[in-house]
């Protein structure tokens, strides 16, 4: 820059100037007069060029200097900045953009300031924005060691060693900035040799800018660069799907630059790059030049394409194989014609260079599912396989047809679709004398590996096997408890299979399709007999069907209409009716058949059941108010142990008991252990436990007082324990299960007595039922009664609903009161279940019945 650095005993730096010229430095002054100094003219120029270009010289921004200097006292300073208390040597490299320094110490390390960093360093920012000076990819070294030089176009620095000598090192955070640089230059040959010496993931080379290397002509540079084969190899062989930019190697951030919006999904890395490179490859090959102008013959990349053929995901061995297969031919040489191709040295060779890629079985699984067994036999050459098994297996093969050859070896691949296809295609090559045996093997086939949809696929058009395949679809679905898809699939085939469809209705309840089979499927005369014993059986096993009231009252009708219309027995269907409460069904089905004694049954049923619901109704009335009552409670307690529970921030519902006085109580015995535990530590004084106190009497005399009893020798001479009470063990059983008041589970059973003492919707209907029955029967007292109970209990429900809300509001705003009163804010708490007890109430009872009373009462 024609101008020098010039230090005063103070510390004091001026710039000299070619012509004499002295002014004072732009770096400032050090603090401490320092022996060692080097200084950067202009730091805001990222080039490694020592010579300014024109646009630099010319540029309008004024420069950015930067002196460094080391004291007597070790101290290294960038300016009037400290940026080393203890180091012994510096250097500073303009290629490699980096301060580098060796501290003193136990620990002494070799450290490399960015100058980017040093030169944009803030001391008004924030510890995060100055990380950078901290030091990037530190390195530990030898105490004493002093750092001589760095090489300019080496990722090398020379250190002496307290004896004198002089050692070489390449240091991490020299090496990898300068593959990253290299990298960015396209200089893939340079990246790749020190990255193999230097054991740096070759990931690197896409991560640091996948879209450059995969769209803008990296690879072409790649692959032109690398001579070596192996090389390629070993780059492909190391891809994964991983970002190492983002976990292994970060980008430095003062070195970061504009990276292009490119990046794929990480998933897809390997597949991208092996895609991209075997496209260069085979382009490369094809016009026998790669883009540097190296020349090169068909073959020349072979085993790289194997490469990224084998590692992809999955791994795409078939190509690779057949590659393999389509080169034999034009790497013969000397190789004897009565010598098979495959068995060349050139093909062995590809083939255990592929198997060091992939597991020897899988390669030979995919030659012989290309049905190539001649190439199968190549590769089992060289594996561990018995001869004396694959060869025969090899030489039925080739020996059989070829449909039935390719079933056997799909079936030993356990690719079963391709094998249905190949077996249907050599049924159709075969004679016709056959072809009962071939479609038996299918149908076994089929059902064994469970291909009815491509069996029905295949066989369309031949109707007697499609009827097979359609039954024993049925069956298989049978198994499976599909029955109702079972039972459409039996009906579906031509002619409909009736024996599949009775036991798939059967299994799936559908009485109704149960019945049309038995009519269709019926041809002997004594027929009758047998189907009022089916339809007894069938009608007890729907009404032995459990379910919520609605669905058991389904049951009961449904099971009363089997026995009214295939068994004719009309008591046993009244009987039903009446099981499911539908008095009026069975009064109607008596006056129907004539049977005036079925109709007083009715009747007794009806008043029965009307009795019953009044104590029942009675029972739910008093259980709702006691349960009530107990919730107000309860619900009280919840809240505020909600209210404790995030203020400590706990979780409520983990608190068994749930109490303000358990939570507390909790807290004070653990305070008190804690509080005992301290003060016995720290006490001096104190010789005895809790359980035992020395009290001093006298002078020369002291005695026990406390657990005496407990300290004293036991033994058959001594009766001291024996007659003490024994503890009482804890009891088992539902009285060691008890609830605890105030606790969840106390107001969850709650909550379910309270919802279950509002009668459900199926009730309210037998009720309603019941109470309109009794009317028409001429029992008006007894349905009055039954109206008035249900009414009771709604008219309780409201009352208890009503109160429970009144007191809950008195005492929220007596609380706001209080809370105003010591000037706090109260804050309400509210439990998960309120809002479900809340909305409880009786739904009224049909607007005709209740007319009815109100012009009779």
């Amino acid at each position: 820059r024609w101008s020098a650095l010039i230090e005063l005993a103070d510390g004091m730096l001026l710039d000299y100037f070619s012509g004499g010229m002295v002014d004072c430095s732009k770096a400032g002054a050090l603090l401490e007069p320092c022996p060692w100094l080097a200084g950067l003219y202009d730091a805001k120029i990222d080039t490694t060029s020592l010579t300014p270009s024109a646009d630099v010289l010319g540029h309008d921004e004024p420069s950015k200097r930067l002196a460094f200097g080391l004291s007597s006292r070790y101290r290294l300073y960038c300016g009037e900045r400290l940026l080393s208390s203890a180091s012994t040597s510096f250097a500073v490299s303009l290629e490699h953009k980096f301060l580098s320094h060796i501290t003193l110490g136990s620990r002494p390390q070799q450290r490399f300031l960015p100058l980017a960093s040093l030169r944009d360093f803030d001391p008004f920012m924030g510890s995060d924005e100055n990380e950078a000076l901290d030091g990037y990819e530190a390195r530990s070294v030898e105490r004493g060691a002093r750092l001589i030089a760095i090489f300019p176009m080496k990722p090398m620095c020379v250190i002496q060693m307290p004896r004198g000598n002089l050692e070489s090192i390449s240091p991490r955070a020299l090496v990898l900035p300068y593959i990253m640089m290299k990298i960015d230059e396209g200089d893939y040959f340079t990246a790749l040799d020190i990255m193999r010496r230097q054991r740096v993931d070759m990931n690197l080379i896409v991560d640091l800018d996948p879209f450059h290397f995969l769209e803008k002509g990296g690879a072409e540079l790649f692959i032109g660069q690398i001579d070596k084969i192996d090389n390629i190899n070993l780059f492909l062989s190391s891809l994964i799907d991983v970002d190492t930019t983002i976990w292994k190697y970060p980008i430095p951030s003062w070195r970061k630059k504009e990276r292009r919006d490119g990046r794929r999904d990480e998933t897809s890395k390997v597949n991208l790059v092996c895609t991209k490179m075997r496209e260069v490859m085979i382009h490369a090959e094809n016009k026998g030049i790669t883009s540097s102008g190296k020349i090169v013959k068909e073959g020349h990349f072979l085993l790289p394409i194997l490469s990224s053929y084998a590692k992809q995901n999955p791994p795409m061995l078939e190509e690779a194989l057949a590659l393999i297969k389509s080169n034999a031919p034009k790497n013969l040489g000397n190789q004897s014609k009565r010598k098979s191709v495959l068995l060349s040295e050139s093909v062995q060779s590809s083939i255990q260079y592929l198997a060091f890629l992939a597991d020897y079985e899988l390669i030979f699984n995919t030659a012989i599912g290309m049905y190539d067994f001649d190439l199968a036999k190549a590769v089992a050459r060289h594996s561990q396989m018995d001869p004396k098994v694959y060869l025969p297996m090899l030489k039925r093969w080739r020996e059989m047809p070829d449909s039935m050859a390719r079933y056997e070896v799909d079936v030993k691949l356990k690719r079963y679709e391709s094998a249905l296809r190949h077996l249907v295609a050599a049924g159709r090559d075969e004679d016709q004398t056959s072809n009962a045996e071939h479609i038996s093997k299918c149908l076994k086939f089929i059902e064994s590996q469970g291909l009815h949809k491509l069996g029905l696929e295949l066989f369309a058009n031949e109707s007697e096997f499609l009827q097979s395949i359609m039954v024993s679809l049925g069956e298989r679905l049978l198994t499976e408890n599909r029955a109702e898809e079972a039972l459409t699939v039996f009906l579906a085939t031509s002619p409909k299979c009736i024996d599949g469809g009775k036991r798939a209705a059967s299994a799936c309840g559908d009485w109704r399709a149960y019945f049309a089979c038995c009519a269709e499927g019926s041809d002997s005369a004594d027929g009758d007999d047998s189907m009022t014993s089916i339809s007894v059986k069938i009608a007890e096993n729907i009404s032995s069907r459990g379910g919520n009231m609605n669905e058991q009252r389904d049951c009961y009708a449904s099971a009363a209409r089997i026995l009214l219309d295939y068994g004719k027995d009309v008591g046993y269907a009244v009987d039903m009716f009446i099981s499911g409460h539908m008095y009026n069904e069975g009064r109607r089905i008596s006056y129907l058949h004539k049977r005036t004694d079925l109709v007083k049954k009715c009747v007794d049923a009806a008043v029965s059941y009307a009795n019953t619901c009044i104590e029942d109704l009675a029972e739910r009335a008093s259980s709702f108010e006691v349960a009530s009552k107990r919730y107000y409670e309860v619900i009280k307690i919840r809240r505020q142990a909600i209210k404790e529970a995030e203020e400590a921030g706990i979780d409520p519902h983990l608190d068994d008991s749930a109490s303000l006085f358990s939570m507390q109580s909790t807290a004070s015995n653990s305070s008190l252990r804690s509080t005992a535990s301290g003060s016995s530590v720290g006490s001096t004084r104190s010789v005895a436990s809790v359980s035992t106190v020395i009290s001093v009497g006298a002078t020369s005399t002291f005695s026990f007082t406390g657990d005496v009893d407990t300290m004293k020798h036991k033994s058959k001479f001594n009766k001291i324990g024996r007659d003490k009470p024994k503890k009482k063990k804890k009891k088992k059983g539902p009285a060691a299960r008890r609830m605890k008041p105030g606790s969840e589970e106390e107001l969850k059973s709650l909550v379910d007595t309270l919802k279950f003492s509002i009668p459900n919707d199926p009730y309210l209907v037998a009720i309603s039922e019941t109470v309109t029955f009794l009317m028409q029967s001429g029992k008006s007292p007894l349905a009055k009664l039954l109206f008035q109970a249900y009414e009771d209990l709604s008219s309780a429900v409201t009352k208890e609903q009503k109160s429970r809300s009144e007191k809950d509001k008195q005492d929220i705003e007596e609380r706001g009161r209080f809370a105003h009163i010591e000037g706090r804010i109260d804050e309400f708490a509210e439990h998960d279940c309120e809002k479900d007890v809340n909305e409880l109430e009786c739904k009224f009872l049909p607007e005709s019945i209740r007319n009815i009373f109100s012009f009779l009462s």
